[in-house]
């Protein structure tokens, strides 16, 4: 694995993130601290992150299987000095993932992605919110393709909020 760092210049972080998001959304990332995982296996649907420049702040924002609660804020970095974009070229997808630099005397948080593709993550993880939906409904037979068009309907609802 050959993992280059690409710095992004603070004046692009805004743009830098909502194109990342568009590009990775529903993959399933680990989110780690150092050497500290917060948020790990299996991995939670990337929803997106927010730079509110304002609050000098990213916040990392992961999804569930809950179809009544599907956002997961995983992290904020406080005061972050730089955003790199992790890339190996020999993956399969060569984004592996993004880290994020706080002030002097904090550890590097790191989003680190899975090997699925992004179609293939967010129908696994439609599959699996309809299958929660199919199990609160009784797990009665029938309604598959209504659970699956709901499924997918809150999850479109949930992710444009950070594209």
């Amino acid at each position: 694995m050959a993992e280059k760092k690409i710095r992004i210049l603070k004046r692009d972080w805004e743009t830098f993130l909502k194109d990342f998001n568009r590009m990775n959304q529903s993959r399933p990332a680990t989110v780690s601290i150092g050497d500290d995982y917060i948020v790990g296996d299996p991995g939670m649907p990337l929803l997106g992150l927010d730079y509110d420049e304002h609050a000098r702040r990213v916040e990392i924002f992961l999804g569930t299987t809950d179809p009544d609660n599907l956002t997961h804020l995983a992290h904020v970095v406080e005061v972050p000095r730089a955003i790199y974009l992790i890339r190996d070229d020999d993956a399969p997808n060569p984004v592996v993932g993004v880290q994020i630099q706080a002030g002097p005397g904090t550890k590097m948080t790191r989003i680190s992605f899975l090997e699925d593709s992004q179609e293939t993550a967010r129908e696994k993880w439609v599959s699996a919110i309809s299958h929660t939906i199919y199990e609160r409904r009784g797990m009665e037979p029938g309604s598959d393709q209504e659970d699956w068009f709901t499924a997918e309907e809150i999850i479109e609802s949930v992710c444009s909020e950070y594209l």
